[in-house]
């Protein structure tokens, strides 16, 4: 069986997808999670990503004059490794990307980056390393997308809780994200806002609200998760 190399696919998709979606397509294929209609979360998760940011850097680099390469390269610019769901890449690219893309244009984070925990924390987590969804490390700040819990799944809501108490034992703070969060724009900036202040960035008045390219990137972004999966 021939399948396509997932670096060669980031490039055929270049020629027919826009930049926001080029770049929501990238960290899909970076970070361990693909769409899934069929599932209740409208998503499954993967063990290991496809690729990485720098495989790709490493692909277009080779593929001078290839069709598409020039968006592809834009596109890759905004990518990051290690996204565990289309609400993380989603939060992360109204959050990070510049000004002229419809973001706050803060500094990005480590997405689902891993933190060894002190002896007291760890008794707390019930684990000696845990990772935080959208982690300033030097800002102490991680923010948490809170999704929807099965409600049978009573395991993993407490193993959620513990990790999270975990890291605010290490002094991180942790702001928890709620999908009415995202979906109100007011308060998602505010949460902007605060992350803007604890990274000692100062966001102008005319970048904030609903500005043309914010709406316009909020929109491409719900329509892009909704057409593969569903947001949750």
């Amino acid at each position: 069986m021939l399948i396509c190399a997932p670096e060669f696919c980031y490039l055929q998709a270049a020629y027919g997808l826009s930049v926001i979606e080029l770049i929501a397509f990238g960290c899909e294929l970076c970070g361990v999670y693909s769409f899934d209609k069929h599932s209740e979360r409208g998503m499954r998760q993967r063990e290991v990503p496809l690729t990485t940011r720098d495989k790709l850097a490493a692909y277009l680099e080779r593929a001078k004059g290839c069709r598409g390469r020039k968006k592809a390269c834009k596109a890759l610019r905004f990518v990051v490794d290690g996204s565990a769901s289309p609400m993380e890449t989603y939060d992360v690219m109204c959050l990070c990307l510049p000004y002229r893309y419809g973001g706050y244009g803060l500094v990005y984070p480590e997405v689902n980056g891993e933190i060894e925990l002190d002896d007291r924390a760890a008794r707390i987590a019930g684990e000696d390393r845990v990772r935080g969804d959208l982690l300033w490390r030097d800002a102490h700040f991680d923010l948490e997308h809170q999704g929807a819990y099965d409600h049978s799944d009573t395991e993993r809501y407490y193993r959620d809780r513990a990790r999270k108490n975990g890291l605010r034992e290490m002094g991180i703070e942790v702001y928890e994200l709620t999908a009415r969060q995202v979906d109100d724009l007011r308060s998602f900036e505010l949460v902007a806002l605060r992350i803007a202040g604890l990274l000692g960035k100062r966001i102008p008045s005319d970048n904030l609200g609903a500005t043309t390219g914010r709406m316009a990137l909020r929109r491409a972004l719900k329509e892009w998760n909704s057409s593969y999966g569903k947001l949750r």
